[in-house]
């Protein structure tokens, strides 16, 4: 039908000519031309015919007999096809994805919403493609969710994730934590805290103003017991049964007030 078209196009030129590309091209992979040719009688063609396609500039790009557009550089121009006279435009935007930069994002807090992944595409001459689409797919979902562009924790655990634009693509992993807050139980005269904890991974972080000696105790994981000498304590411990925490008040530590410094102290359940 395209052919017969196009035998009849001197006398009978199309009345309308649309064509369509994707929004943005990020490879050297031949992109299909969407086609919509109307004649005056009311004929419809959507078969690329084997003529009349050109692009502008004519080093951006090329075109197959077949109606397949082909980057060759990174830039903007547009693609036209002329049949008889008439012609339809549309915009060529070509981004040749060189790279795909994704940096593990280390840890990132349960609730503290959608992140948005600090990734970065770039062409061959590093300049950076930020209107190039950039998938995301994890592989523990369950842990983390990709949703256009953002991610989205929904349980404690280690995920691995891979990000693809292009051609390129670049793996990254990520943490996801919970900040833990329970009540303080103040023993021994308000020197020590005590967190009672249900079954999990934590890590307890404790900081000073000045060096002293720490320690903490974990009730139902004594192997876990530990100190240190510095401004910071850091513990982890995982709980396999209902248990918690001992461990020296800051506020006792830095001055020798029984008030509980609890702004010095975080707790998180970890993978």
């Amino acid at each position: 039908m395209a052919a017969a078209l196009l035998s009849c196009s001197r006398t009978d030129p199309p009345s309308d000519i649309r064509i369509e590309l994707p929004g943005v091209v990020a490879s050297r992979d031949p992109v299909a031309v969407s086609v919509r040719i109307a004649s005056a009688g009311g004929g419809v063609v959507t078969e690329a015919p084997s003529s009349g396609f050109s692009v502008e500039p004519s080093e951006l790009a090329t075109v197959a007999a077949s109606g397949f557009v082909t980057c060759q550089r990174s830039g903007d121009g547009k693609l036209t096809l002329s049949i008889a006279g008439v012609s339809g435009a549309t915009p060529l935007r070509c981004r040749l994805v060189d790279r795909l930069e994704a940096a593990s994002l280390g840890r990132v807090e349960l609730n503290g919403g959608p992140i948005k992944p600090p990734l970065r595409v770039l062409d061959k001459a590093g300049v950076e493609l930020s209107d190039v689409d950039v998938s995301i797919v994890s592989e523990n979902s369950a842990v983390i969710s990709a949703k256009d562009g953002m991610l989205v924790p929904k349980l404690v655990g280690h995920a691995s994730l891979v990000a693809r634009a292009g051609q390129a693509s670049s793996p990254f992993t990520v943490d996801v934590v919970r900040k833990v807050v329970v009540e303080a139980l103040p023993i021994d005269d308000n020197h020590r805290i005590f967190f009672s904890l249900e079954p999990a991974k934590y890590e307890l972080k404790v900081r000073l103003t000045a060096a002293k000696h720490m320690k903490a105790e974990w009730r139902g994981a004594p192997y876990c017991d530990g100190g240190a000498d510095g401004v910071e304590l850091v513990s982890t411990c995982e709980l396999r049964g209902k248990g918690g925490v001992v461990f020296d008040n800051p506020g006792y530590l830095n001055s020798g007030s029984k008030k509980l410094e609890l702004d010095a102290v975080e707790l998180h359940e970890v993978p």
